[in-house]
């Protein structure tokens, strides 16, 4: 008799955060100097394997295990976060994660700060 085929287990396609994540609400603060939100963040990223796609959502993972999405106009900060990170880890330095950063909104435009 031939040989019987057998079925493998399906490997689970990867979703990326985006898929599960909530969009992080960011208050509106009075003043610069004023902190919105704190949130303690394990990684800040961004969706997807693309690293050439600006537009890739960006998230943050809290250290509590939770994802938020953050919003169009901190993608910039974002990325500069993740590319300072990724500059320390290689040079043999600390990472920035985890650690403590304060979200808001001030004249219309979001802000992250890293504390």
């Amino acid at each position: 008799m031939g040989r019987q085929k057998q079925n493998k287990p399906r490997r689970e396609r990867s979703i990326g955060p985006s898929a599960l994540a909530d969009m992080l609400d960011l208050p509106t603060v009075i003043s610069q100097g004023q902190t919105g939100v704190v949130l303690d963040v394990a990684a800040v990223g961004f969706a997807g394997d693309d690293l050439a796609d600006d537009d890739r959502p960006a998230y943050v993972r809290l250290t509590g295990g939770s994802v938020k999405l953050l919003p169009v106009g901190l993608r910039p900060w974002a990325r500069g976060v993740v590319t300072r990170d990724l500059e320390l880890r290689a040079a043999g330095d600390a990472s920035l994660f985890p650690c403590r950063i304060g979200f808001g909104i001030t004249d219309g435009a979001a802000h992250a700060e890293l504390l």
